[in-house]
């Protein structure tokens, strides 16, 4: 565990990726139906209702979900390895690139598992492209604010 966390400024990324999770997912509730986008909520709580293992509880289920995979899926992006190879030193700019690349990531492994049988992800793939195009402008969005407010620690062998 001390490798995965070396090198990590860890109040700051636990501060950084709560708060952006809560962003993104606080601007998918509030521009629900913005142009036509946003509002994938409803997806998720629809995909989760699918399976009903959580009646009654999938806008927890939700929420708790999304808080950890908000802190779990940052650690890609403020480990020095991957941190240090973005371009620029403007950690707004690193998060946007991160955020792109992280979306295309999780298109590839989307349509790889729902090709192979998965019934969650081919839910997912067969979301609206409205849709799809709401979870890029979120995932820029959270990894925006992640890079923006992440501070990588001076002494990098800490």
């Amino acid at each position: 565990m001390n490798e995965v966390v070396k090198g990590v400024n860890f109040p700051s990324y636990l501060f950084a990726s709560l708060v952006a999770g809560y962003v993104m997912m606080g601007l998918d509730l509030m521009l629900d139906g913005f142009l036509g986008l946003f509002g994938t909520y409803r997806t998720y709580i629809e995909l989760i209702k699918l399976f009903g293992i959580f009646r009654g509880l999938e806008d927890w289920i939700m929420a708790i979900g999304h808080t950890i995979n908000s802190v779990v899926l940052a650690l890609p992006f403020v480990h020095p390895a991957v941190y240090d190879r973005l371009p620029t030193r403007s950690g707004l700019i690193k998060g946007l690139v991160f955020g792109i690349l992280w979306h295309i990531l999780v298109l590839i492994v989307l349509v790889i598992t729902a090709f192979s049988g998965a019934k969650f992800m081919i839910g997912f793939l067969n979301m609206p492209p409205q849709d799809h195009i709401s979870l890029l402008i979120l995932h820029m969005i959270w990894s925006a604010t992640l890079g923006l407010l992440y501070n990588p620690p001076t002494n990098r062998n800490q």
